[in-house]
Parts: structure tokens; C-alpha cells; sequence
């Protein structure tokens, strides 16, 4: 695992190309020039959504060429059989979650809205609908997000989380609650069949380590990290 770009070592086993950024990279809504460099990958086979932390999900069944600009691209998450195709996903706290089963790759952006709503369950629906795969074929790498030690909420977003979740999300320290992302998607991923041995957390929290990572929260504006997968 490198400094630059970090792997799955679940999703390395499958033989999938693919990784997490880090910011020592340069920020992914500016340049991709440094992940182009580390990887040697071609940013005209990426396909970039616009992401508006919702659940829906984007088949992509031909060349990126073809797709639609990226501003109607209204979606959080994206499938594809096609080999060539490079699905991105671009966050700074949110949970990027990279997919793979024999023949069909995913990637998937989970703020708490998306997480809350189940875009990661709709994700995996869509793969086992367009490849007819099993959901306990999936592997799943969840990469860099901020994590409990760090997401502290209101009663706006721990409420729905404690009637989803229970006590797979929840953290309380004193006064305070704390949501845990990371394992809120991973209960959705093993509701949807995903098996437990097949599920890999990448990375350390965002918000705890400026040098390595970008925040929304700890910085405002800021960059983002990119999430990539390909066939």
C-alpha cells in the first residue's frame, strides 16, 4: 500500500484494478494529473458523476464518449460490464465504496444522506440485476472516510440512524453522539447478502489525518480524494 494510493487487499486478490487517492496526489476536482502519472491511467476512460447524495444508480453499458456531460450525470453511484470503463468516485468524509463480482464493477459515493437511504443496497440490487451475479459473490472495499472518532451529530441525523441501524452506527461518548459510517454501510452490504469475509475497510479517518487526507469538515472547502475501479 502506498503513501500516494491506497488498495484493497480483498479487491487486489480478484486481480480488479483499482485504488483510493490520497491528497499527496492533488485534489481530483482540479487535476488528475497526478493520479494519471501513479497509475498510468487515461482520465478520458474515467467516468465522473455529478454527485448529489441521492441513491440512484447509472448504468454505464458503452464508451464514456458516449455518456451524457457530467452534469446530468445526477447520480451516486455507477455499474458497468464494459471493459475499458473507469468508474470514479470523488469524496473528502463521505464513504467511497468500490464493487466487484465476476464480469461487473461499481462504485458508490455514501454520505450520510445515501447511507441513511440505501444507496449502497440499490448498488448491489443493480449488479445482481444487470450481471446476474450473487449478491455473496461481491467483494467490497469501503475506502477513506471520516470515521466515529471524529463525526459528531445532531438529533437531525442520529434519530433515522438509531431506527436503521440500532447499535451498528450509533456511538455515544458523555453527551455526544457520533455516527459511524463505515459500519452503517457495511450493515447494509451484509443485508443485501454481501458475505462479511468479503468486505475490506481501507484507509484511517479523514478528519484525523490532514497530511493524508482532504476534510470538508475539518477544512470548509477543500478537495476531494478519488475512488476508482475498472475491469
Amino acid at each position: 500500500m502506498s503513501k500516494n494510493l491506497l488498495t484493497s487487499r480483498l479487491l487486489e486478490r480478484a486481480g480488479v484494478r483499482h485504488g483510493f487517492t490520497t491528497r499527496r496526489l492533488g485534489d481530483a476536482l482540479e487535476d488528475l494529473s497526478g493520479w494519471e502519472r501513479e497509475t498510468g491511467l487515461q482520465p478520458e476512460s474515467l467516468v465522473r458523476l455529478k454527485q448529489v447524495h441521492g441513491t440512484d444508480v447509472m448504468m454505464v453499458d458503452g464508451p464514456v464518449s458516449e455518456l451524457p456531460p457530467q452534469e446530468e450525470r445526477q447520480f451516486d453511484a455507477a455499474v458497468t460490464t464494459q471493459s475499458g470503463v473507469i468508474l470514479g468516485i470523488r469524496t473528502a468524509d463521505c464513504v467511497p465504496i468500490l464493487l466487484f463480482a465476476p464480469g461487473v464493477v461499481a462504485a458508490v459515493h455514501a454520505g450520510w444522506r445515501g447511507t441513511l437511504e440505501g444507496v449502497l443496497k440499490n448498488t448491489v440490487a443493480a449488479m445482481v440485476d444487470l450481471r446476474g451475479c450473487q449478491a455473496d459473490s461481491i467483494v467490497a472495499a469501503l475506502g477513506p472516510c471520516i470515521r466515529s472518532c471524529c463525526y459528531r451529530v445532531g438529533p437531525d441525523v442520529w434519530e433515522p440512524f438509531t431506527r436503521r441501524f440500532r447499535r451498528d452506527a450509533i456511538i455515544v461518548r458523555e453527551n455526544d453522539r457520533y455516527v459511524d459510517l463505515a459500519a452503517a454501510n457495511r450493515a447494509w452490504l451484509l443485508r443485501s447478502g454481501v458475505l462479511p469475509q468479503h468486505i475490506d475497510i481501507v484507509g484511517k479517518c479523514t478528519h484525523c489525518n490532514p497530511e493524508q487526507f482532504f476534510s470538508y469538515r475539518r477544512e470548509g472547502s477543500t478537495g476531494r480524494q478519488l475512488a476508482f475501479i475498472t475491469l
